[in-house]
């Protein structure tokens, strides 16, 4: 390691995203796509067509799926002790509070013949994000003020203000780089639909509700991928996805029904991974651009809420005791975290509730509430839906596609909403920030003494003091509800028990298949 570049292992952030699926349980595949042979894997998910799978535009978590197995990132997360460790990104310093030095890997070749992975690339890139104002300047790379490319192997990123969890967050979550030479020569929305990457697999092929992704031939870590080839199939229904897997249709599916995994657990073809998430199921207000008068504004009203919710009926009746009952935003393992329950019961408190509607001068209310195509999010939203009910609230249910609802919530054009978030970097920053401050991507909150401690929490370099601000932080939230917490979840994944290597992440947009081999 050259004397300028360390590997610094920074902390460092959302993103996630139950009625019976459209397609019913008597859906037939048909034959695959690909032969089946050992070194082809056939994969289950959720969902329907396949929409953008470029970094640079915002993709859903059924995309990301795909694009985190054609793209390397600057840097990858050490799950086990939530380090961040080098990947196309060899080393980093921090030689001034507002100076970054990042020191690329030599010899990475783009997928399809277009080139070396250089500096310019990480360049083009993050001035890309910045020229077309992405999501990504609202989420990871906020604080950059200039990026640079110093040669062919050193990046300069100078940044607006001091922020320790840069290699977790901007060069984490913000630091899967495009090929500069395939974007300009394919233009965006070329690329957003079959991007080349640097990663192990690159896409061979891309229709409707299936995607086929090939081995890079020059992938830069010798022996791997051990898979030839990987087809994707998107079956929006937990039922028929499992049936497709014990018919032989498909070897490896993720999001099962929970209530499958007891038997499953017990039947020797299969394998069933289920890891604790980085992620939350949660309820969100418009306090921006909804509706001025509707109750909801009443932060009693929210209380009276988040008192009505039995949080363990969600864990035990939608998830199956694979999910673990919260209230706030810290999952467990975060600087910040104390405890799951710190303010509501689990089992709620309707006598409570009722007292806070009486006291904000409520007595009942219809209200618009969104959710996506996940069916277990839809199956949860009916179950709480009848949770508020005892308190005069009635839920008028929308169920709508993942990008219809991406751009309802994204816009703020939605009353409220029911959805899920995965974290995206294992630091605190990830779990308040976007969804409390009046700046931020997924804010309908504006409270100035709350953005001026998410903004001290953010810069501020002191471990101590950090941690007690984001207490503060949680008790507010508590206390005002601007989000209203049931659950983290684990993700679930069944496959063949011949599979081998598979490596679950507690992120649920993350499942690489880099490693995965049949014995």
């Amino acid at each position: 390691m050259s004397k300028e570049f360390r590997t610094t292992g920074g902390r460092g952030i959302t993103r996630r995203g139950f009625g019976a699926g459209a397609l019913g349980t008597g859906l037939l595949l048909g034959a695959p796509a690909i032969a089946q042979g050992k070194r082809d894997l056939r994969v289950g998910t959720w969902g329907g067509e396949f929409g953008n799978l470029s970094p640079v535009i915002r993709s859903d978590i059924q995309g990301s799926l795909v694009m985190y197995n054609v793209f390397d990132g600057l840097v990858t997360i050490n799950f086990k002790d939530r380090s961040i460790m080098p990947n196309m990104a060899l080393e980093w310093t921090n030689p001034d509070p507002l100076t970054w030095r990042i020191k690329v890997r030599e010899g990475v070749k783009w997928q399809k013949g277009f080139g070396e992975f250089t500096a310019e690339d990480v360049e083009y890139t993050y001035n890309f994000h910045i020229s077309s104002k992405s999501f990504q300047m609202g989420t990871s790379l906020f604080p950059i003020a200039s990026v640079k490319a110093d040669g062919k192997y050193v990046v300069e990123v100078k940044t607006k203000m001091p922020f320790g969890a840069f290699p977790g967050i901007t060069m984490g979550y913000g630091g899967t780089i495009i090929s500069a030479k395939a974007h300009k020569e394919m233009g965006n929305d070329a690329y957003s639909a079959t991007p080349v990457g640097n990663g192990p697999f690159q896409i061979e092929s891309k229709k409707g509700t299936e995607i086929v992704l090939a081995r890079h031939p020059e992938y830069w870590r010798p022996g791997f991928p051990k898979l030839d080839r990987v087809v994707y199939r998107a079956i929006p229904d937990s039922t028929t996805r499992l049936q497709a897997l014990q018919k032989g249709e498909l070897d490896f599916v993720t999001h099962p029904d929970p209530k499958d995994m007891k038997a499953l657990r017990k039947d020797s073809r299969y394998t069933v991974k289920s890891t604790p998430g980085w992620a939350w199921d949660y309820q969100q207000f418009n306090l921006k651009s909804g509706k001025p008068d509707a109750p909801f504004h009443n932060k009693l009203v929210r209380q009276a809420i988040s008192y009505a919710i039995d949080r363990e009926a969600i864990v035990n009746e939608i998830y199956y005791g694979e999910a673990i009952a919260t209230d706030n935003q810290i999952p467990a393992g975060y600087m910040g975290h104390r405890q799951p329950m710190l303010k509501y019961p689990k089992n709620g408190d309707l006598k409570k509730a009722k007292e806070l509607m009486a006291q904000a001068g409520v007595k009942g209310y219809e209200v618009e509430v969104i959710t996506s195509d996940k069916d277990w999010l839809r199956k949860e939203l009916e179950l709480v839906a009848a949770m508020v009910s005892q308190i005069g609230i009635t839920y008028k249910i929308k169920n709508m596609d993942m990008g219809g609802f991406n751009s309802l919530w994204l816009n703020k054009k939605f009353d409220q909403h029911l959805e899920d978030i995965t974290l995206v970097a294992p630091d605190p920053d990830a779990t308040s920030w976007w969804f409390l401050h009046g700046q931020g991507n997924a804010s309908g909150y504006n409270v100035p003494a709350m953005d001026a401690m998410l903004d001290g929490a953010r810069s501020e370099l002191d471990p101590a003091k950090r941690e007690a601000l984001y207490h503060k932080i949680v008790d507010r939230t508590l206390e005002e509800c601007p989000i209203i917490y049931h659950c983290n979840t684990n993700n679930i994944q069944i496959y063949n028990s011949k599979i081998q290597g598979f490596e679950p992440a507690p992120q649920e947009y993350t499942e690489k298949l880099d490693t995965v081999f049949w014995s």
